[in-house]
């Protein structure tokens, strides 16, 4: 069964510095993954069909990889990924978008589209996003990166 995870995220910093964050690879380091894991290795080819790959190990010490390709780079506007959750899993589609917030802050959302099995589900897919947003969230308005 293929599956959609939608969220929505203010963040009070302006959209270049979260749209940034995506795409730098010593800043996805520091908040990429979800609660318990943490990046090896985050490397960026900052351009459309450049690759986009995250490194982590898992709380029980085992290696997992996020590979992508960009499909789509709207500077502090868009960016689209082919998303894979290990390199032999089904491709996804990730799909980010950075708009101004009324407070002058950025709302992101985040669209992570045909995902299907692997042992994924639409609950553990919305909580790993929800855990990782929140780390980017806190890194960025901490203003320690």
């Amino acid at each position: 069964m293929e599956f959609a995870v939608a969220l929505e995220r203010m963040i009070a910093a302006p959209r270049a510095k979260v749209f940034r964050a995506w795409l730098d690879p010593e800043l996805l380091a520091r908040w990429m993954g979800p609660d318990g894991h943490s990046v090896v290795v985050a490397t960026v080819d900052e351009r459309v069909g450049g690759a986009h790959v995250v490194e982590l190990i898992g709380p029980d010490g085992g290696h997992h990889s996020f590979t992508s390709v960009i499909e789509e780079l709207v500077p502090d506007e868009r960016l689209v990924l082919t998303f894979k959750f290990h390199p032999e899993s089904a491709e996804t589609l990730l799909t980010l978008t950075f708009a101004d917030a009324v407070d002058g802050g950025t709302l992101l959302r985040l669209s992570h589209e045909r995902v299907t099995g692997d042992g994924l589900t639409g609950q553990n897919v919305n909580e790993g996003w929800s855990q990782t947003l929140a780390k980017l969230q806190t890194l960025i308005e901490g203003g320690d990166e």
